[in-house]
Order: C-alpha cells, then sequence, then structure tokens
C-alpha cells in the first residue's frame, strides 16, 4: 500500500507526536509498505512531503486565503474571536498545500490530529479512506494555556470554547476509523464531545525496542556526567504547562529541605523555559535543577538516571514512560490521563495525583529512601511488562488491521452513495403541479412524434424493396 501520514504540526519536532509518526513509518516500512509524510516544515514557514520532493511557501497560500477569510468573517461573523479565525486560515492553508500537492496516488491516508483529519477530509479523493490517531485533547491543553495566560474570562460558555468542542468533535468523526492510544481518551471524546463509542478503536503505541535499547547504551554527545554520590532525577518533557514542570520544582525544592544528594536534570525546551528557571533560581535550586535543553542523545542519559519523573497535568501515553520502562528505570508519575493505563502504583512506578506538590515531593523522597531491592523490583517488573505491551511489530499489525477495516467501511458508505434510489419528487404546489404536468405533456409528445418517424421509415422501405 501507499500511505500518506499527515500532521498539521511541524515535523520533525521533539515530542511524542513525531515520535509515533517515526516509530509508525517505520513499522509499516517494515511490513512492506510504502510511506510519505506530509506536515508543515520544522520552521513552520511552508508544507512539504520530503520523501516526494514537494514543498510550498506558506505565505504563497495565506496572504489569499486569509484575504478570502477575513472577507468573508467580517461580513457574516463580525467581532468573531481571532484565534478562531487564525484557526481556520491555517486549516485553509493545509487544505490547498494538500491539493497541490495531490493526493490521487494513495491507498490510505492517516491523519494524526483533527486539525489536519478535518482538513483533508475535504481534499481528499472519494475514493480514498482517512484514518486519524487522536493523541490528546487539543481543546482542553488549549483551555489549560489560556488559563496559564490569564484569561479568566474564557470559560465553557464562550464562543472560543463552542468552537473548540465542535473542532474536536469533527476531527474525531471524519475519518472511516479513529484511533484512541488510551482508554482515557476514548471516554473523554465519547462522553465530553459526543464522539459516537463505535466510532473510536483503542490501539496503544508501539516502539523499536532493540533500536532504543542500542541507542541507550552509547556514550553521550557531550558530557553531561553523573555526579558522583548524588542520585539523578531526570524529566524529558517539553516545558508546557501541561507537563507540569513547575509542581516537580516546588516538589525538589521541599526535597532540598531535607538533603541535598540529588540533582535533576529537565531536559527539552519550550515557551516556559525562562520561568522555570527563574522559579527554580529563586527557591535556591541553581545547583540541582540542570536545564539540558533538546539532546539527541535521551537514551543514553536515561541509562544515566537513576528515576525518571513525569509530573504532567494532562497526557495520554507518553513515550517519556515507555522509554523508561524500557531501559528499567523507576518511574515517578503523575495520575493524569492515560498514565494509570500504564504504571500500576507500586508494582511498575510511584503515583501520585496530577498538581498536588506534597504527594510528588512524597515519592521523591521514598525514591531516595527506598530499599535497591523493592526499587530494583518495580523497575524489573516495569521492564517486563513494557517489552510485552510495546512492540513495534505487534503497533504495525494493528495498524494495518484498523487500515482494513477503514477499507471495508469507506467502500460500504460508496456503495450505499451509489446505490441509494433516487428521491420521489413530489410538487406541493399549484404552479409547480402546473410545470410538472406541462414537463410530463412535452415528454409525451416527443414520444409520440419519434414512433410516428419511425413507422414512416419502415414503410418507405418497403416501398423501395
Amino acid at each position: 500500500m501507499r500511505i500518506l501520514i499527515a500532521c498539521s504540526w511541524s515535523l520533525p519536532h521533539a515530542g511524542g507526536v513525531n515520535t509515533y509518526v517515526n516509530q509508525l513509518a517505520k513499522g509499516l516500512q517494515l511490513a512492506g509498505h510504502h510511506v510519505d509524510i506530509f506536515s508543515s516544515t520544522p520552521d513552520g514557514l511552508g508544507f512539504y512531503i520530503p520523501s516526494r520532493g514537494l514543498f510550498i511557501d506558506k505565505s504563497k497560500l495565506r496572504t489569499f486565503i486569509a484575504n478570502q477569510t477575513n472577507r468573508y468573517m467580517n461580513h457574516q461573523l463580525p467581532g468573531i474571536d481571532p484565534w478562531i479565525k487564525q484557526s481556520e486560515i491555517e486549516r485553509y492553508c493545509i487544505e490547498a498545500a494538500a491539493m497541490y500537492f495531490g493526493l490521487s496516488e494513495y491507498d490510505i491516508i492517516h491523519a494524526q490530529d483533527i486539525v489536519s483529519a478535518h482538513a483533508l477530509s475535504r481534499v481528499k479523493p472519494a475514493h480514498t479512506p482517512l484514518v486519524t490517531t487522536i493523541h490528546g485533547c487539543l481543546a482542553k491543553e488549549w483551555f489549560v494555556k489560556i488559563k496559564q495566560m490569564g484569561l479568566t474570562d474564557q470559560d465553557t460558555n464562550s464562543p472560543l470554547w463552542h468552537y473548540s468542542t465542535i473542532r474536536e468533535n469533527l476531527g474525531a468523526i471524519v475519518s472511516d476509523v479513529t484511533i484512541s492510544p488510551s482508554q482515557w481518551l476514548k471516554n473523554v471524546l465519547v462522553n465530553e464531545f459526543s464522539v459516537p463509542e463505535h466510532h473510536i478503536v483503542v490501539s496503544h503505541y508501539g516502539f523499536d525496542i532493540d533500536e532504543f535499547q542500542q541507542h541507550m547504551m552509547r556514550d553521550s554527545v557531550s558530557a553531561i556526567a553523573k555526579p558522583d554520590a548524588k542520585k539523578v532525577f531526570m524529566c524529558p518533557a517539553r516545558f508546557d504547562v501541561v507537563k507540569g514542570h513547575i509542581h516537580l520544582i516546588h516538589a525538589l525544592a521541599k526535597l532540598k529541605e531535607e538533603r541535598s544528594d540529588w540533582v535533576c536534570w529537565l531536559v527539552g525546551e519550550g515557551y516556559l523555559r525562562q520561568d522555570l528557571m527563574q522559579t527554580a533560581n529563586q527557591l535556591g535550586l541553581a545547583d540541582h535543577v540542570i536545564f539540558t535543553g533538546n539532546r539527541d542523545d535521551v537514551p543514553a542519559l536515561i541509562r544515566q538516571a537513576d528515576f525518571i519523573v513525569l509530573p504532567s497535568m494532562q497526557d495520554n501515553q507518553p513515550f517519556a514512560i515507555i522509554e523508561a520502562q524500557l531501559a528499567g528505570k523507576l518511574v515517578i508519575t503523575s495520575d493524569a490521563g492515560g498514565i494509570p493505563e500504564m504504571v500500576t502504583p507500586s508494582v511498575t512506578g510511584l503515583v501520585f495525583h496530577a498538581g498536588d506538590i506534597d504527594q510528588l515531593h512524597f515519592c521523591l523522597r521514598s525514591a531516595m529512601e527506598a530499599d535497591s531491592t523493592a526499587l530494583s523490583d518495580m523497575a524489573n517488573h516495569a521492564k517486563q511488562w513494557g517489552e510485552n505491551h510495546w512492540a513495534l511489530p505487534s503497533m504495525a499489525s494493528r495498524t494495518l488491521e484498523l487500515y482494513e477495516l477503514a477499507r471495508s467501511k469507506h467502500l460500504g458508505a460508496v456503495d450505499e452513495v451509489v446505490l441509494r434510489p433516487k428521491p420521489q419528487i413530489r410538487i406541493t404546489t399549484q404552479k409547480g403541479r402546473r410545470k410538472w404536468g406541462t414537463l410530463r405533456r412535452k415528454r409525451h409528445h416527443a414520444k409520440i412524434t419519434q414512433k410516428r418517424q419511425r413507422i414512416k421509415k419502415r414503410r418507405h422501405a418497403k416501398q423501395r424493396s
């Protein structure tokens, strides 16, 4: 099959969606299929399908689309929230780029978010099935950020929330099959965004375990040496409010009041970096909390770390936990989103309530004070579970089965449209009845005329003979 993986976000980038796309593409290619990836460029200035050498500058699309959109919305929807307007313009740009590149050669299109799913559903060929994997609840994440920015007037009664819920619903239902990596996310989509339960299939992530373990054994590309006689907490996550770094920093400040034989590596980048660094310095953690930036050697850093910490406020199925399990490291994590489906408290990791600084501090202190045998047992249980649960070939096989399901459902939908009987015309007005009667009489006279002409031709033919 020729498969197009599509995403509205820039690829490559540091994040779980990028990891999933890379793993999925690898698994499908190993199974013998051709895979292309359509997304925004890393700088966000264009769209491309790199494997086909295709690129278009977004500015060439945006100028025209923005003019048309602004003109329409200013007339039809005066006073509309500018975020809504910009979101629609971005989606139109995705549609235009996809049409420019052409989609007719693909057997399956696999979108990676609600925005690209909605966009491609509007411009793809009618015969091409669409599958969507939803990696998180965009509406909820959006509103967490809005609250963090101080826009307290935005609530569930605001036009922006109504727009977000409609967009979430549409993005989940336009495909032939929608995949959720966790039962938690499926429940959110069904119960809060009115997506039909039968439309969503839960299928968890997969990971190239052998490759990860090979990368884990390599040396770091630049020196971040593990301090002597100190334990290392490591948090590999982008600096975003939904990842909960601020709670981790405050919990670490409480830990520092009790002991100082530890450091914490914060691995990643994001718009909150400066704020988090300032908070860490104010709390006296400058020598204990290390901001490493984005790294190409995360598996090697995980090997050096003693504990992997993920204090998420909202998350679906974070790859940071998958990697920690495969590395045999103890995980300290919140109970946000789909994480409870990945970690069993006190069996495969330590779990605290999302946003609870005191509970997080207790877990950090427990990890430092626990017997090494107990910690090793938890880490080993997590590794065994992870190796059975995250195998890449299994994910590729499940995904291909879902592609076939999408093709059969799509074919059935197309057949229904083709075979649907033509609706009966019903005339309800006197004027309509007169027009319909005149049309019927004209057709009747035309048939009589044609019949008379055929009779005349046969008579002439007999006379000649």
